[in-house]
């Protein structure tokens, strides 16, 4: 029996030097006093939110096209402090009689006192965009999603614009994330 048993204690040894097994080492962990001094009470009320959706649905939005920035449907604005992402996407449908294709858009505008001058003045400037495009003549309904875009303002004005020859009652989305 002891033979066996100087015999594992052998084979356990060399293969402990071939699997490259160290001896142990001294590890000093330092602890210092107070680094982030927090004073108060810290509450989180629940789970911090990941994403948010804002949307609007059955807006009206008449034909103009996308340099009639005059005519174009105000949705309102969107907050976007904390998030670093979005993706917009529309739904609609097509209103009145089948003439002409064309674009249904989402627009985020930087709600910036001199980018919504030059707004009001018909030029887009540091926009996000999405829509459905192009929406065919005979089409009733329509929809589209844009890639994701990265945010560069903490909040923006919401803007539809529609460049075929009917109205159309849309339901817009912003999806934010981190």
């Amino acid at each position: 029996m002891s033979r066996v048993l100087s015999l594992v204690t052998v084979a356990f040894a060399a293969s402990a030097a071939t699997l490259g097994i160290q001896e142990l080492t001294q590890t000093v962990v330092v602890n210092l006093k107070d680094p982030h001094p927090i004073e108060g009470s810290v509450v989180v009320a629940g789970p911090i939110p990941h994403s948010e959706m804002a949307s609007w649905l059955d807006a009206i939005v008449a034909p103009a096209s996308r340099e009639e920035t005059g005519l174009w449907t105000e949705l309102g604005v969107v907050e976007t402090s904390g998030f670093t992402s979005l993706l917009l996407s529309v739904h609609g449908q097509l209103r009145g009689s089948t003439n002409g294709g064309g674009s249904v858009a989402l627009v985020l505008v930087p709600n910036q006192e001199n980018i919504l001058r030059a707004l009001a003045e018909g030029e887009v400037h540091l926009e996000l965009e999405g829509g459905a495009d192009p929406v065919p003549m005979e089409a009733l309904y329509f929809s589209g999603a844009s890639e994701r875009l990265t945010i560069g303002f903490p909040s923006y004005r919401a803007f539809l614009y529609n460049t075929t020859e009917r109205s159309a009652s849309v339901d817009a989305f912003v999806y934010l994330s981190q």
